[in-house]
This record gives structure tokens, sequence and C-alpha cells, in this order.
């Protein structure tokens, strides 16, 4: 396995790359560009300082031969970090050894557009994606306190014979961010992380074509337990941007992970589609925060079976297209086709865009072509639009036994209603009687959650109405409270490795 660390001179933003070299690489650009990767010119004093890039193919550079050897042999096994599973209440900046990734002359280096050999990228050196970097048959780890930032058209994209292995700390968080300096930062700044795997979809054949590329990598098959990788006390930020109508990458992408994938404690941040999207495959995942989107939180799709709990969605009151918390689908062309999306979700803390959001827009959840859902003590509030949806006949025909709403606080909403043209045989009264009268459900709830976007309050008040309000959340962890966080608990979502700065 190349132990890839700080070779490169620092550079400053915006990018100027020509000291950080890269293999060429005729892999299509994500923005549907067509730029290939071209190899950098580094100059070198001497033999010793030979240049190198991220790819499979390359070694790691090194002042001289003797120091490249030695790192090469150090790394020749691969190690398993342990992840820390104490939160902090403040941020202290990069832990010893690592770079600041926001500073503009920290060291950094290019990642090439293919990388085919375990690799491990160092907190050292600021990592840089200037395209799609596509990992295949190999195992890609990222050291705690790691940054990766992409460019403009950039993504990194995990094929589905490789692995992410990506498990930082509280105190150590991996960031990948964008490439532009902090303060002009935008979403849609790069494609964001996509993690390919072949457990089970729905599609006629198993199989499908990722979205949001000219040259769509597959994705889908029978492995259920496929195993993706490991995402842990991990941030997407600025990420996301669409190639075509429908066709768009999202701050993170899950093409049919299966139940051997570990996800928790991930922040995606400010991205310009979906915060998180499932296409197929089961696993759990938890310590969510989706934030600051421009589209759906949690978009699912496609088969998907896997669960939520301890999951923050807070909407970005300045972004009109921020849209449902929640969005299940099943399939666009086929209804009843299985196995049917049925997510379960557990202790979720929805925040919408408030008084002068689009009402059109901030949704708590939408539900469409007959998939079916478990939603268990979860607060909603803020939500400018409609609290619930259906969107066709389809998904009510399958409400009675297949969409579970127990244990639910809302708190401000638009009425419950439908989208879509009908005909329907519910009115929208009846859809909201329905979900209203499940188990443990309440209305025009505050739970006090007095915050400002970019310093929310999502603890509950002990004593208050999520304290004691939980139902017993189907086969996920019984907690005896209704949001993210527990009343008379820790506050983990103001700890050091979540951002909430929107520069």
């Amino acid at each position: 396995m190349q132990r890839l660390s700080k070779i490169c001179v620092a550079i400053a933003l915006p990018l100027g790359l020509a000291g950080c070299p890269s293999d060429t690489d005729n892999e299509t650009n994500a923005d549907d560009t067509g730029a290939d990767t071209t190899d950098g010119s580094a100059s070198a004093t001497d033999s010793a300082s030979a240049s190198a890039s991220a790819s499979a193919s390359a070694s790691a550079s090194a002042t001289d031969s003797a120091s490249a050897s030695a790192t090469d042999s150090a790394s020749a096994t691969m190690t398993t970090t342990s992840v820390d599973t104490t939160d902090t209440d403040t941020d202290t900046g990069p832990p010893p050894g690592c770079v600041d990734g926001d500073d503009p002359n920290a060291p950094r280096m290019e990642l090439a557009a293919e990388i085919t050999a375990d690799t491990t990228l160092t907190c050292d050196t600021v990592w840089v994606l200037t395209t799609a970097t596509f990992v295949r048959g190999a195992t890609l780890t990222l050291e705690p306190g790691t940054t990766v930032v992409g460019a403009n058209g950039s993504a990194l994209v995990i094929d589905v014979d490789a692995q992410i292995n990506a498990a930082g700390t509280a105190d150590a968080p991996i960031v990948l961010t964008s490439a532009q300096a902090k303060g002009e930062r935008q979403r849609a700044d790069w494609g964001g992380l996509v993690l390919l795997g072949t457990a089970v979809t729905n599609l006629p054949n198993g199989v499908g074509d990722a979205e949001g590329f000219a040259d769509p990598p597959t994705y889908g098959g029978s492995d259920a337990a496929h195993d993706c990788g490991t995402l842990q006390y991990v941030r997407v930020e600025w990420a996301g941007f669409e190639l075509v109508m429908d066709n768009e990458l999202n701050g993170i992408t899950f093409y049919t992970c299966g139940t051997d994938t570990t996800v928790d404690h991930v922040q995606s941040h400010m991205g310009s589609d979906d915060a998180m999207e499932f296409f197929g495959g089961a696993f759990d995942a938890t310590y969510l925060i989706l934030s600051g989107m421009a589209d759906d939180a949690l978009d699912v799709d496609l088969g998907f079976t896997g669960s939520f709990q301890y999951v923050v969605v807070h909407q970005d009151p300045g972004e009109p297209d921020g849209n449902h918390g929640l969005e299940w689908s099943n399939g666009p062309d086929n209804f009843t086709a299985e196995p049917l999306t049925s997510p379960t979700i557990a202790n979720l803390t929805f925040v919408g865009q408030g008084e002068g959001g689009n009402a059109m827009k901030s949704i708590g959840y939408n539900i469409k072509q007959g998939a079916t859902m478990a939603v268990y003590n979860s607060y909603f509030t803020n939500v400018t639009g409609p609290g619930a949806t259906f969107q066709d006949q389809a998904t009510l025909d399958v409400a009675d036994g297949g969409i579970i709403n127990e244990g639910v606080l809302w708190g401000t909403h638009g009425a419950f209603g439908h989208q879509g043209s009908g005909p329907y045989t519910w009115t929208d009264g009846e859809w909201a009687d329905f979900l209203l009268g499940q188990d443990g459900v309440q209305d025009n709830v505050d739970l006090g959650l007095d915050g400002t976007w970019t310093a929310p309050n999502l603890k509950p008040a002990a004593g208050g109405p999520a304290d004691g309000a939980g139902v017993t959340p189907g086969s996920l962890e019984a907690t005896t409270y209704v949001g993210a966080v527990d009343p008379n608990g820790d506050d983990w979502t103001q700890a050091g490795w979540i951002n909430w700065a929107i520069d």
C-alpha cells in the first residue's frame, strides 16, 4: 500500500497545480467537460526529489531516496484507525501533525484521475481533486484530520470493486470540501463523494448507471452485504451539481451499498442538490447532520431498505430550493418493483426554512411511487410548506400498514396534503387524519429550539414535551425521547467535528 505524505510545495488558492504533478488519464470529467488530467512538471534540484502523484502507479516523493524507502516500508501493512466515540464541544484546530485545510500556505498535492492500488492520504497535506478521481480495485484510506478539496467539475468516486476507509475522530474529522478559499465557497463548487456497490436494487435487471457522469459507472447486483467502506466523523461540504435535469451529483451518493457498510457521525453541508441520496442497498446510518442543502436532505430510491437514527436536518432559510426533509421513492417506471423502498428513521429533528421560506419547497417529508416507510420519535418544525405529502395513488395503496408515523411531534407546518394531480381515493384531510392519528403523535408542539441557522439549539428542555415521549422504534435503538438529541444528555450536535458556518 502506498502511503502518501507531504511532497509538494505550498500553493495558494485559486489553484496553481503546476508544482503538483499527476498522471494523464482519460476518465471523463464529472461536469461533462471531457477534460483530462494534465501532467504537471515539478522542478527538482536532483534526482532525489523526484515528482509523484497520488495515482495508483506513483510512489510518495521524499527529500531523498532513503526517506522514500522508509515511507514505503512503513506503510506496507494497512492499519485500522480506532474511532473516538467521545464528542468534544469545541474545535481546537487541526490535531498535532495535521495541516489546517483552510490555510492557503499548507502543502498540497493533486490526486490523479485513477487510483488502482491501496493508498493512504495523510493529514500533513491538503489533497486536491481536479477531475473525477475513480478508486478501482483498491482501498483508499484517509487518516484522521485529513482534508481533501475539490476543484470545479471534480468528484471522488469509490467504484464497486473498491472501498473507502475514512475513519476520523471527534477531534480529528476528515473533511472533503471546496478548493475555493474560505469566504469564497459556493454550492456546486465540486461534485462530492460517490460510493458504488453491488447490493440489491429494484431496477429491472438489478443494475443501473450512476447519475452525474457523461460516461457513468454502473452499480447493483446480488451481494446484500456489499461493503462500500467506512465513513466516520466525516464532513462533505459545498458539493454536488446538476449535469442535466434529474441527473446530478449530491453531497454524498450511495449506490447499492450493503449491510457491511459503516456510516456514522457524518455531515453533508451546503450542497447544491441532495445532502445524501441512496439508490437501493441496505445499511444503517447514525448521527447524521444534513444542513443547508439546496434540495432534499435524505433522498431514498430504488429499493433501499436500510435505517437512519439520530439525524438532524437543518434547512438554510436563505435557500429557497431547500426541498423535502425526507423523500422516499420506489421507482419511476414500476411502482410495485421489489424490493420496495422501505427505510426506517428514528430520532430525527427537522428544522425547515421557517417564516418567509418557500411554501412549495420546505416540506417535512414526501412519499411517492409506492414507497413504504417508518418514522419514529421525530420532530418537525419551521416547516414552511406541508408537513407531509403523498404524490400518487400507488403510495396510498400501501399506506395502511406500510406507512408508520409514530411518536412524532409536529411543530409549525403547513397543511398535510398531496403533490401531483390525482385522482386519489383519499382527501388531504383523510391523509392528515391517518398520520396524526397514529401512536404517540402530537400536533402544534413547541420544543423551544431557539437557536439560529448558523448557531442552532437542537436540544429540547429536560422535562419538556420531547422528554419521555418516545415509542419503541421498531428494531432500532430504543429511546425515551423525541428528536435527535436527548434532553437529559450531552448535545452531540455542538461537537467540534460539525461545521455550522457558511463560509
